[in-house]
């Protein structure tokens, strides 16, 4: 799979301030139900070009988002393709992106074993886990 094609198929959240904690993570395009949210890059780690006519097709949050992140090439206006950097093993920009997920308790939108997507998750919503470590104990067994 080349940069772009990982890019229109594995990339699906950003961080961002969460009104829950801190940070979460948030969708930048809709997400059907069953879809893992993190696979790695498993190309060469390397920076790629991308041309701006394959970045606007993509969804407007994912194409701000790689604007946001990344930069034109040093021969910018003549070549407008935008430098994406991919590391082998990572996923998108993060090295472990689940570590920014807020507990979502009954209103989990992934599971925690395997990042996979439970439930339909539209773009701008944020990405909540059942971390499942304390909520197996009742009040009472904690106290």
């Amino acid at each position: 799979m080349d940069a772009i094609g990982y890019i229109e198929s594995k990339v699906f959240v950003k961080v961002q301030p969460s009104k829950i904690s801190g940070v979460g993570v948030f969708a930048i395009r809709d997400i059907p139900a069953h879809t893992p949210l993190f696979e790695p890059w498993q190309g060469k780690t390397g920076t790629y070009p991308i041309p701006e006519v394959r970045l606007e097709k993509l969804p407007s949050l994912l194409y701000r988002h790689i604007k946001d992140v990344f930069l034109y090439g040093p021969d910018f206006p003549k070549n407008t393709d935008t430098f994406v950097t991919l590391i082998n093993g990572c996923h998108w920009i993060y090295t472990t992106p689940y570590y920014f997920i807020n507990s979502g308790f009954k209103a989990a939108n992934i599971d925690k074993d395997t990042k996979m997507s439970i439930r339909n998750i539209h773009a701008g919503q944020e990405i909540l886990s059942n971390y499942g470590r304390y909520e197996r104990f009742t009040k009472k067994d904690l106290l």
